[in-house]
């Protein structure tokens, strides 16, 4: 491979987090507008059906883009260029036929699902998103194959492209569907032709508006698959001819794929770390929701107040609690993990280089280094989401106020809860570029009961019930957290503790929540508006980089891997800040 086409571990992460911090911001600025046009009963609609597909297009793509990334990675390390030519070739075909499956489940168990998970009203909106499973399979096969290789920018450019199609469509989509189904019922009394009374009509359109909004979402994931098709047959990939005719003869096909296999199905039981919280909150919280209602309407209306509307009927009470947590809290504290999910996708090639290599001295400065830095971001903006989560709230969707008042007391746990979420993708990581591949899936079967049990009996409790499910996430993935760890130290013998991990960073997001608490109080003071918490942020953000840099926990090494290390480095060493 030319050089040019390598990165570090370091570059190669922030391509993937500026990618995927323009992608969240892209993301917001979708989801702000569709969460205010449609209703709280609406968006539980939406989310239901983004976790079904979320369940879908994991179990279609099966691991294979890490599984794709980890053996392009080995063969690129032994300059078995073709294999890695035919690893792409040979997961393109199999993607093309597990996408197609899991679209028609998708598409035909829609009303099944919905009942499933007692929210009916759902079908439209997960049959909208079902090709989206069949694009993603696709663009994962490109997005694996390029993240071994260490080229971080396809994967970047097609997550923004993704989310820009989004906004525009999704958006778009929606505020049509709604003026259109509208504007029908105010002329005619029907909505596409089928006459309601008016309750009735307002929760068919929300449904239909719902569904306009995955079509969107659908539109861009075709778009990204697009982008990187045509990225590959018109730029290529750095692997020339000369690569090609000094590498050794390929592996028969069924060994790499067999191979392919036999890493991605534990792989893909480990990736549901990610989204194990959301497929078992639909799975559970709607259910004991609705049966909380059904035996003490009263307690859950007091407990709730104004938040819940005095004319909404008892059996839109969960759809309506269910689609303000996931809508706004849920969306708010999965900034931080999926932002940080680039330390854990760089990270894999570069571990995994290191482990076939034997280099059991660079494996542990790997190691360390990547959990010291996914640590540097990832707690204080978990504490920061966890002390500001009224005010971030109201900043982006500060049109929902009966909305802001179910989520915020849950985001607040849901920041702290964001922090050990993030380390488990990035532990997940590791564990799979030192060929623990199926640990992580023990692990999630560990964790993912530990929060069934927790959702089933806490929310469950009428004076309880929603405010329960945050902390089953916080204490479900702190508990996967500890036990990866365990096993990347017995693996390893690198020493990995949590405590030793994050006192530093914690004392420097403690330090950082409380100047932003304090400048936002002061501006608030002055300028009564949401805006006021970007500077109060900054603020707190400055004051965090000072801190972390006097305990000493930003290496030299660190600083100097970033764009411009060296000036920075000069600069801090003349501060006397740095060694």
């Amino acid at each position: 491979m030319g050089k040019e086409r390598k990165q570090s571990f370091l570059q190669g992460a922030l391509i993937l987090m500026m990618g995927t911090m323009v992608v969240k911001v892209v993301s917001l600025l979708f989801k702000i507008p569709i969460t205010n046009m449609l209703s709280e009963v609406a968006m539980s609609y939406f989310e239901n059906a983004y976790n079904f597909f979320t369940l879908f297009s994991t179990l279609a793509t099966a691991g294979f883009p890490v599984a794709i990334s980890k053996i392009v990675a080995e063969n690129t390390v032994q300059k078995r260029y073709k294999d890695t030519k035919k690893v792409l070739s040979l997961s393109r075909r199999l993607f093309l036929i597990t996408g197609i499956v899991f679209t028609l489940m998708m598409f035909l168990g829609a009303g099944v699902f919905a009942r499933f998970i007692r929210n009916p009203g759902a079908k439209i909106s997960i049959m909208c998103l079902s090709p989206a499973v069949f694009f993603l399979c696709m663009m994962s096969a490109y997005r694996g194959y390029y993240q071994g290789l260490r080229d971080m920018y396809p994967t970047a450019v097609s997550q923004i492209m993704e989310a820009v199609v989004k906004l525009l469509c999704g958006v778009g989509f929606t505020a049509a569907a709604l003026k259109i189904t509208q504007t029908e019922y105010a002329q005619s009394g029907t909505v596409l032709g089928r006459a309601y009374d008016p309750a009735a009509a307002e929760l068919a359109i929300q449904q239909i508006g719902a569904g306009a909004a995955l079509l969107g979402v659908m539109m861009s994931t075709a778009a990204g698959f697009l982008y990187l098709a045509l990225r590959h047959r018109f730029v290529g990939d750095g692997i020339n001819r000369h690569h090609l005719a000094a590498s050794v003869p390929p592996r028969e096909s069924r060994d790499i794929l067999h191979y392919l296999i036999r890493l991605a199905v534990p792989i893909c039981l480990g990736s549901l770390a990610l989204n194990m919280t959301s497929i078992i909150d639909m799975m559970t919280v709607m259910g004991q929701l609705t049966r909380v209602v059904d035996s003490a309407p009263d307690t859950v209306r007091a407990l709730y107040g104004t938040a819940i509307p005095k004319d909404m009927a008892d059996s839109l009470i969960p759809a309506h609690l269910y689609g303000a947590y996931t809508s706004i809290a849920v969306t708010i504290s999965n900034i931080i993990p999926a932002v940080s999910t680039g330390f854990g996708v760089s990270a894999l090639p570069l571990v995994s280089n290191a482990w076939a290599k034997r280099s059991y001295r660079e494996v542990s400065h790997s190691v360390n280094m990547v959990l010291r830095i996914t640590t540097l971001f990832c707690v204080p903006a978990g504490i920061g989401i966890m002390v500001l989560a009224r005010p971030i709230s109201e900043l982006f969707f500060h049109n929902k106020p009966m909305g802001i008042a179910i989520a915020a007391p849950i985001l607040s746990v849901l920041g702290l809860a964001s922090i050990f979420t993030s380390l488990t993708l990035t532990l997940n990581s590791l564990l799979q570029a030192v060929g623990r591949v199926s640990v992580p899936v023990r692990l999630v079967v560990v964790g993912g009961i530990v929060k069934l049990i927790l959702n089933f009996v806490l929310v469950g409790i009428p004076s309880v019930n929603l405010h329960a499910v945050p902390y089953s996430t916080l204490i479900s993935y702190l508990v996967i957290c500890v036990l990866s760890m365990y096993a990347i130290r017995q693996t390893t013998h690198v020493p990995v503790r949590l405590f030793a991990i994050l006192w530093k960073p914690a004392i420097g997001g403690t330090v950082c929540a409380m100047t932003a608490v304090f400048a936002y109080d002061l501006l608030s003071m002055r300028w009564d508006t949401p805006l006021m918490v970007l500077p109060a942020i900054c603020i707190g953000g400055a004051a965090y980089a000072i801190s972390v840099i006097l305990l000493g926990a930003v290496k030299k090494e660190d600083i100097l891997m970033l764009p411009k290390g060296e000036k920075v480095v000069k600069i801090l060493e003349k501060c006397s800040l740095m060694g």
